[in-house]
């Protein structure tokens, strides 16, 4: 059994939804809950009320990868019925992109956003109520506002910043991503990883058993066994 999120010793543990808690609150009007997982995944079943992430578009992204304006942004957030005043809980298996989405609410000023501990794994093991009843929320008015420009790296600043003392760039990906063995692909021209940068898969960070985050003292010994420490600047990707 794990640990509650506030006795793990997180420097930010609002940022985590329990799921005893979003069971409790399902109904709350000012709620709005994503499921980051394929429109199939999300078909076979999911958190009622929740609404999937692919049906009503992508993270905004410009032609050379970096994320997308405010503005584009703030349609999706409206397409999904996220205003200022709502309170979002993302969620995957769990997998990547359900991290991927709530760093980005926060990257654009939306900090009501929390991503769910454990993911629907845990949901459905604890034999919480599912449904395969599409959801769709009306749109709401998103107020966009200029990014947290601290939270990212861009590709120039991936440029100017790599061999700078320091600085560490952080690889999330799989063993064979990151090690290049992976065959190129439409997504992945070019296998390998960024020069000197550490490996450390993000499916790590979680409790192999619950899927839940692990505690901050553990995070702590396995982020620093890879040199990723408090007093660099990291870079993930």
């Amino acid at each position: 059994m794990p640990l509650p999120v506030k006795e793990r010793g997180y420097a930010r543990p609002e940022l985590l939804a329990e799921t005893d808690w979003l069971a409790a609150n399902l109904d709350q009007p000012t709620l709005r809950i994503i499921d980051t997982r394929s429109p199939q995944l999300y078909e076979a079943g999911h958190i009622p009320g929740a609404v999937n992430l692919a049906a009503v578009g992508a993270i905004p992204r410009a032609e050379n990868g970096d994320m997308g304006e405010a503005a584009d942004f703030a349609r999706l957030a409206s397409d999904l019925g996220v205003g200022p005043e709502t309170t979002v809980v993302v969620y995957d298996a769990p997998a990547a992109a359900m991290g991927m989405l709530t760093w980005s609410f926060l990257f654009y000023g939306h900090a009501r956003v929390q991503m769910l501990d454990g993911g629907y794994e845990k949901w459905t093991r604890e034999g919480r109520p599912v449904s395969t009843e599409a959801t769709r929320y009306p749109p709401a008015v998103f107020e966009a506002i200029s990014p947290e420009e601290d939270l990212y790296c861009s590709l120039e600043d991936a440029k100017s910043s790599l061999g700078q003392p320091g600085t560490i760039f952080w690889d999330t990906r799989r063993t064979d991503e990151y090690e290049g063995t992976t065959p190129a692909n439409a997504n992945l021209p070019r296998p390998g990883h960024i020069p000197n940068a550490v490996h450390l898969e993000w499916i790590e960070l979680l409790d192999p058993e619950s899927k839940t985050v692990k505690p901050a003292d553990e995070l702590h010994a396995l982020l620093g066994s890879r040199g990723i420490t408090p007093e660099s600047v990291i870079n993930c990707y």
